[in-house]
């Protein structure tokens, strides 16, 4: 039964509250970080942040996919819930080797933190996967109000146990990571609880033993690759700013990012969560559309990206009359990082639509070539801007919003619109 008008408001209701406070919090987290941790140092804390989420972004990648596109029609949520759980555990070594590499990599801005680096990192990162792996399932059934909670209790630990505990330890910089793997964990506490309803094994044997399996598409290389891909070109530009214009660039970088990060994420959340299921819906129906599909993608992918550019401006616009009540003065030059971080999120977030529509028309495999392709475009304007100076790199962020709409988005449709059936890898 299609949901009412009604329905629908109400749905937003719990969305659009939980990114709101994620935005406090986002807001809240400025005058903190900038209050308590030195510019120096939240470089290198941005920096570990940029790997901390290599469970969800990359080894458990295409597990994601696979909960978005299977939890909603399952037979048995509980069977399945069994099945994504074990294929979560049975990914961890693989992810030990990765927060492995990640700690060594990170070793020259931290010395002699190489064990905590390694320690912190795997736990922040198992965790956050399995909290972002309830989140999904929650997400894909309608439960709002359940995923809100987790949603909250996340943007609650992130924005203030990192900074207070760097404090309470006098300045201990593995408090930092510390902190992080903390709040990871209590995330993935909540996504737990919420999901309680289905720790029981179902009573349905015959729709337990229909539960869809881990395909190779979505647990093979073609996923992790992808996601590898996407988590290098969303921590790239911190990499860049700490290796072209200092550490203390860095920091401020860092600032500016998770301020104007935190709007483009929140707002692409409710924009997904909210027309996520009407688009598998379209998709799945009786008599699938696929131009119908293709132009629904545009409708919600071009109004989130004038939304949120919007707000993003904004932000922008007001800063300067935010330090001081809320940015630290000596985080001053922060500001001019605000508006082009902010158009590299939007341009980031409004990929993830067109990967929603390969997915919802059974076109995984053609996630490839169309984000890999995207991928590229981005990273190499950022390097080859960044070469130019930080004139040339600001002005190639600010139109980094264009690569979506100019390469992702013909390329997917492409594949989308092609005569053939389904590739039907669930």
């Amino acid at each position: 039964m299609p949901p009412t008008p009604a329905s629908s408001r109400l749905r937003l209701v719990p969305i659009a509250l939980a990114q709101a406070f994620g935005v406090g919090c986002g807001v809240a987290g400025v005058k903190v970080n900038s209050s308590l941790v030195p510019p120096e140092v939240l470089g290198v804390y941005g920096v570990f942040l940029t790997f901390a989420p290599i469970g969800m972004w990359v080894v458990h990648a295409g597990l994601m996919k696979f909960t978005v596109r299977h939890w909603a029609a399952a037979a048995s949520r509980p069977a399945l819930l069994g099945v994504v759980a074990g294929a979560w555990a049975r990914r961890l070594p693989w992810l030990a080797v990765a927060a492995g590499l990640g700690a060594w990599t990170l070793a020259p801005l931290a010395t002699g933190h190489l064990l905590p680096l390694g320690g912190g990192l795997f736990a922040a990162a198992a965790l956050l996967a399995a909290a972002t792996l309830a989140q999904t399932a929650l997400q894909a059934e309608g439960a709002h109000w359940r995923d809100s909670v987790v949603s909250m209790t996340l943007s609650l630990t992130r924005t203030f146990l990192p900074p207070l505990l760097y404090v309470v330890t006098a300045g201990t910089l593995a408090a930092l990571w510390g902190g992080f793997a903390l709040h990871a964990g209590l995330g993935a506490l909540a996504g737990v609880l919420m999901l309680r309803r289905y720790w029981h094994r179902s009573a349905d044997a015959a729709a337990a033993a229909t539960a869809p399996v881990v395909s190779p598409t979505y647990g093979g290389p073609l996923f992790i690759a992808l996601a590898a891909a996407g988590w290098a070109v969303a921590g790239l530009n911190r990499w860049i700013v700490a290796g072209f214009f200092g550490g203390t660039e860095a920091g401020y970088f860092t600032l500016a990012g998770g301020a104007a990060t935190v709007i483009a994420s929140s707002l692409g959340a409710v924009f997904m969560q909210y027309f996520q299921p009407g688009i598998f819906a379209l998709a799945d129906g009786p008599t699938p559309d696929r131009a119908r599909l293709a132009a629904r993608v545009d409708q919600v992918a071009l109004a989130y990206g004038l939304t949120a550019l919007a707000a993003v401006a904004v932000l922008a616009l007001v800063a300067p009359w935010l330090v001081g009540p809320l940015i630290h003065p000596d985080y001053r030059p922060a500001l001019p990082w605000i508006l082009p971080a902010g158009c590299f999120g939007v341009a980031l977030i409004t990929l993830q639509f067109y990967q929603t529509l390969l997915l919802a028309a059974r076109r995984e495999r053609a996630c490839g070539p169309v984000e890999f392709t995207s991928a590229v475009v981005l990273a190499a304007g950022c390097l080859a801007a960044a070469c130019g100076g930080p004139t040339w790199f600001t002005r190639w962020l600010l139109v980094t919003p264009l690569v979506p709409w100019m390469v992702t988005r013909r390329m997917a449709r492409a594949y989308v619109l092609r005569a053939g059936p389904s590739e039907g890898t669930s």
